[in-house]
């Protein structure tokens, strides 16, 4: 048995070098997530026997080759698999795929096994995942609290030693979120660096505030994966400018003296940010200092105005109603109040009463905030934005279910305050685990770079993981 801790490129290692096949790691896997996964309820859509299938014709050559992972279940496909977007609705009437996304393929091809479907909030709204359709998931480092949201399943599958790597999204945070939470390293990449296809539904990928994301155990993971499912495919409403080398080949590459700005502060003055949060930021950048580089506080002004523009509000609900129109059209009748969750309907009704011109406006707002926040690195000469990934500590399960007097609770916006600007921009940004809190919770900490430059995010991002390791520790509810 290996070890459930060793990351994607490790087990990928042993295949090379004959110490284990594909169909040992997968079958491993499988017995990972049937001991642990009744505590946690990550993993909601088993695969096994189509994993094991799969594992048999790996081409043993493929830089992953058998390595187990699990797809969060929203926006990417894989053809035959249940698909429910955490919705009860959706859930009951059956619905399975009818294709495999680009982001699938792009797995297979480089030799990672599908083992399961990851848990969701409802439609990705949430910073919690506990949707009604499958119940929460729980964190693997104290199971009364959250994982997250809204990529929780696939970060506490991944800290929970079930699986090494787990796709996600992140429209707002749901990837850096729950990786945070989770104590894992959630990779955002640049907008149009992952293509979401080959379906065009979620309103051109919410506006181009989501993208396809990447969880993992380590830096050189988050590299090899992202190189694995990059590039720009037919139809994508977005194009990232194309790396100069293979990703991988940035993990140890010496990033030179770069400039670090620091934010610790709510730069609207509208919340007090935890002081282990602060705490863990500082660690990273005396860490950072360290290493050579220019470190002092600094971020861009216009966030004092709010990190994302209020006039985008109303074009939610339009992408959300404009989903479930799709989903009803594939379970042969219409969504209705009964299907979700009474939040989600609020979204859905609220949407369908917002007029062309105040979506339009909603969309002008967006792309005037993304180039105010752009400017900061490209026109004011900084390298790197490091911030708490969350600015609170991890919710308990229910702490942030939406009541019938605040139905959108649950979105729990100011928990993202910190993810959601580099959704508007578009710019890439990585959660690294580099601190473990006084009751034992994992403290994520985030480095956002300039428009495609995940090199930069993970050369520094190799090196902070080298200065303050983080791949021994466990969680209690994890793997044994």
């Amino acid at each position: 048995m290996t070890d459930p801790y060793l990351d994607a490129t490790a087990l990928a290692e042993l295949v090379r070098t004959g110490q284990a096949t594909p169909a040992e790691l997968v079958g491993q896997a499988i017995e990972r997530i049937e001991a642990v996964n009744p505590e946690i309820n990550a993993v909601i859509v088993p695969l096994y026997e189509k994993a094991r299938k799969e594992a048999a014709r790996v081409p043993k050559d493929a830089p992953f080759a058998g390595v187990p992972y699990v797809l969060k279940d929203l926006t990417v496909h894989s053809k035959g698999d249940p698909y429910s977007a955490g919705c009860a609705g959706v859930k009951a009437a059956g619905y399975r795929s009818d294709h495999d996304s680009h982001f699938v393929t792009a797995m297979r091809e480089a030799g990672f096994v599908l083992i399961g479907k990851a848990s969701t909030s409802e439609m990705g709204m949430y910073e919690s995942t506990e949707p009604l359709a499958w119940g929460p998931t729980r964190n693997p480092w104290n199971t009364g609290r959250s994982a997250g949201g809204s990529s929780g399943g696939s970060a506490a599958a991944v800290a929970a030693g079930m699986v090494p790597v787990a796709h996600g999204n992140d429209g707002g945070g749901s990837v850096r979120s729950p990786s945070s939470q989770c104590g894992v390293v959630g990779l955002k990449p640049t907008r149009g660096r992952v293509s979401s296809g080959p379906m065009v539904v979620e309103s051109d990928t919410v506006c181009g505030m989501a993208t396809e994301g990447l969880i993992t155990r380590s830096v050189r993971d988050a590299a090899g994966m992202l190189d694995a499912v990059s590039g720009h495919r037919p139809g994508d409403g977005y194009w990232a400018p194309p790396p100069s080398r293979p990703f991988a080949a940035e993990v140890g590459a010496d990033p030179g003296r770069l400039r670090v700005g620091v934010l610790t502060v709510d730069p609207t003055g509208q919340i007090t940010i935890d002081p282990e949060s602060v705490a863990a930021t500082r660690a990273a950048a005396d860490a950072l200092a360290d290493l050579g580089h220019d470190v002092s506080d600094g971020y861009p002004e216009t966030l004092r105005e709010g990190m994302w523009p209020m006039e985008w509000f109303g074009c939610v609900g339009v992408v959300i109603a404009r989903e479930f129109d799709w989903l009803g059209e594939q379970i042969g009748r219409p969504i209705t109040e009964a299907d979700v969750e009474p939040a989600t309907w609020a979204y859905i009704e609220q949407g369908r009463g917002v007029g062309a011109i105040a979506y339009a406006a909603g969309i002008d707002a967006l792309r005037n905030q993304a180039r105010e926040i752009e400017r900061w690195w490209e026109e004011d000469g900084w390298d790197l934005l490091l911030a708490p990934t969350i600015p609170v500590p991890t919710p308990e399960i229910g702490q942030l279910a939406a009541t019938a007097d605040d139905p959108s609770a649950s979105v729990a916006m100011w928990i993202l305050q910190n993810t959601v600007l580099f959704n508007v921009s578009g710019q890439p940004a990585i959660s690294l685990p580099l601190h473990e809190r006084s009751d034992g919770m994992p403290q994520g900490v985030q480095l956002a770079a300039a428009y495609g430059r995940e090199d930069v995010l993970l050369r520094v991002g190799a090196q902070l993981e080298a200065a303050l390791p983080w791949a021994d520790r466990r969680p209690p509810h994890g793997v044994r």
